[in-house]
């Protein structure tokens, strides 16, 4: 080992200090987790914001923060079918979510809009855009797909608290999504613990439809193939205006091509089906060929244990062995 010189000047107290830590956003993340994010907030917490400043005054408008209703207040009905097109207010919704399975919503951005006759979009559209909080870890390919981390939802809203002011913005509209098996409507009903009454339409059934399409369609290429501007990908706001764009695109070719005028024309071709009822836990899926009962009722079938089965002997066959013996 060589020694240092006697030339050499002694370091100073700022050379011996120990370097600083690097800052919580700059440390590697191990096995891709990050810390859990702080309790949640009552306001709704935006990430991207309204396109324009004439929008800025209709974006997470205070009425629909600070709303009170009853529960039966929030409960619309449904739009009759023969309404005409320009009589309905849509609703387009889109969830970015943690990845995996079961999914979890971590952001909501919805737009409330009209259309015109001739299929053009009304004057007067709403916007509501918000992060959800989680404590559910977040899938990495979903965080970089959508930019969304745990510390992001610190303070933000909790999953209720959303679904009940997004059911007050969107009360007695039709939900419109990008998603054939209605993903987006079903994770703000689970929010709910209850399913939405609200007919929901979806884009890319109703594009399949024009278009003679054997496959989904994305959004990114869709807005491509309508020549929509889709301003942020894989930003919940920004995916539910192209979304709102893209329908009214399509809904103006469907009038002109079949001649589209009631809400009607719009469920038989775009809505999707109804998702599969859950069993509650402790249940198991009763066979469809089982018989059922007198009351209408099917029986659930019995569950046998795995393995070979002891029956003890029963007592003709105990009295028949012992006359044997005899």
């Amino acid at each position: 080992m060589q020694l240092p010189s006697p030339e050499e000047a002694p370091l100073s107290e700022e050379e011996l200090a120990p370097a600083d830590p690097p800052p919580p956003s700059e440390a590697k993340l191990k096995w891709g987790r990050e810390r859990g994010p702080g309790a949640p907030g009552d306001g709704l917490v935006a990430r991207l914001g309204p396109p324009t400043p004439e929008l800025a005054g209709l974006h997470n408008r205070r009425p629909v923060l600070e709303s009170r209703v009853s529960p039966e207040d929030l409960q619309p009905t449904r739009v009759p079918l023969e309404t005409q097109i320009e009589q309905i207010s849509f609703v387009a919704l889109d969830c970015e979510t943690t990845g995996h399975f079961p999914d979890r919503m971590v952001e909501l951005g919805a737009v409330r809009f009209k259309l015109a006759a001739d299929g053009e979009p009304a004057d007067g559209r709403l916007l509501f855009e918000t992060l959800v909080h989680t404590t559910d870890h977040i899938n990495p390919y979903a965080r970089r797909v959508h930019g969304i981390t745990r510390s992001m939802l610190t303070g933000t809203p909790s999953p209720r608290t959303v679904a009940n002011a997004f059911q007050d913005f969107a009360r007695g509209a039709i939900m419109v999504e990008h998603s054939a098996d209605s993903f987006d409507t079903r994770l703000v009903s689970k929010a709910m613990n209850r399913p939405m009454p609200h007919h929901h339409l979806d884009t890319s059934r109703i594009a399949g439809f024009l278009f003679q399409l054997r496959d989904t369609i994305g959004l990114e290429r869709l807005c491509e193939r309508l020549g929509v501007t889709h301003r942020q990908p894989h930003f919940a706001l920004a995916d539910a205006e192209a979304t709102a764009d893209c329908f009214g695109a399509l809904v103006k070719l469907g009038q002109k091509e079949f001649g589209w005028r009631t809400l009607g024309d719009l469920v038989l071709v775009g809505m999707p089906p109804s998702p599969r009822p859950t069993i509650p836990p402790g249940h198991r899926a009763v066979n469809a060929s089982t018989t059922p009962t007198a009351d209408g009722s099917v029986p659930r079938r019995r569950r046998h244990r795995a393995g070979r089965r002891h029956r003890p002997a029963s007592n003709t066959t105990i009295g028949s062995a012992e006359q044997a013996e005899s």
